[in-house]
Formats: C-alpha cells, structure tokens, sequence
C-alpha cells in the first residue's frame, strides 16, 4: 500500500508545480488526492484482510479483525505520501520498501522484546514501525477472546513472550488494544501533516 501511494503526489509533481504558480490551494489539492486515494484503500484492506479471515479462519468476529489491517494501512498510506513528497521519484520506492520490511519485522515480538527498554530503540520502533502496534491489538483481542492454553512447552514460550511484549505499553489507556489504536492513528495523522508540508515547501524553486 506505501509503494502504491506514491503514485498519489508522486506522479503529479510537473502539474502540481504549473497549478501552484497560478495560485492552487495545496491544503485543498491535498486533501482532495488523499481522500480520493482513501476508497482504494477502504477496498485493497476490505480484500486483503477479508481473504485472509476466511483462509486463516480466526475465530474472532471480521469487524475486530479487520480494524488492525484498516489501521495499517492508514499508517503505509502515510508514508507512501509523505516519501512522494519529500524523496525523488526514482528513490521513493526504495526507501518505502526498506522502512516497511525492516521496521515491519522487528514488529515481531521475538525481535521487538530486547527494543522495549524505554529507550530511544524504543522510540524509534514504536514510531516507525507499522506493524509494532497493529500486531499489539491482534494478539490482546485474541487472547481475551480466545483464551488459548497451549499444551505443547513451545507454544506456551510463544504465549509468554507475546504477554511480555504486547502487554508492556498501554500509553495509559490501560488497555493495549486500545493503545495501538491510538498510537497508529495518531502516527498516521502525523505522517499526512509532514506530507502536506513536504508538499508545500520542498521544491519551492519548481512553484514558481
């Protein structure tokens, strides 16, 4: 979804320069882009995770399944946009694909754990991390829900290491699945200001 994203302001970049001479609305043309985009993505999660729900067959109900992915894919939406705004074209796709394969597996808790010392390892992955919280509010639904009691020794570690992780951070909320939440919509949120702003003010010299 981030790499397909960046064909939103990517794309456009010559037509946005010519409009903006004249006196475009950025706000206005920004908003317009992102929201249009928005039905494309209400649509590739809806089939994404839909798919997934019947393959995987969770036991949960679709809604609570669903809303992780939809929030995943508000954050990658985020930085498609704001890498197309403020990345050359031939270098957006390279950079998406490295912050999303490299953040998106240390959001596993085998990697994730030896980050959550409330350091600035911790910062960064809970900040850059698109599948850090998401995972978070998968594994807390399931386990309320669920209620798993593995018998096998290995899959009990498993259990133990997820509680230690994905227990750890509630932001105050006392509830982890509605931290990640949060943390995701407040992440994605940010990422669609500093895109309008890498918008507005990278390329100057090309808006005139």
């Amino acid at each position: 979804l981030a790499i397909f994203c960046l064909q939103i302001f990517g794309n456009a970049r010559p037509m946005f320069w010519r409009e903006s001479a004249s006196g475009i609305d950025i706000l206005a043309y920004f908003q317009s882009r992102s929201d249009l985009n928005t039905i494309d993505l209400l649509l590739m999660s809806f089939i994404f995770a839909g798919t997934y729900f019947l393959v995987r067959q969770p036991g949960l109900a679709f809604f609570d399944f669903f809303v992780p992915f939809l929030l995943d894919a508000y954050v990658a939406s985020g930085w498609g946009y704001f890498i197309s705004t403020v990345a050359p074209p031939r270098n957006a796709p390279f950079i998406v694909c490295l912050i999303t394969i490299v953040f998106g597996l240390i959001g596993h808790p085998q990697q994730l754990k030896q980050f959550l010392d409330g350091g600035a390892g911790e910062v960064i992955i809970s900040t850059l991390s698109i599948t850090r919280w998401s995972m978070q509010m998968s594994f807390h639904y399931a386990v309320n829900y669920l209620k798993p009691a593995p018998e096998k020794n290995m899959y009990k570690s498993f259990l133990a290491q997820g509680q230690d992780v994905f227990f750890k951070r509630d932001l105050g909320f006392q509830d982890p699945w509605w931290a990640g939440c949060v943390a995701l919509l407040v992440i994605g949120s940010a990422l669609r200001i500093f895109s309008f702003l890498g918008l507005r003010f990278m390329n100057r010299d090309k808006q005139v």
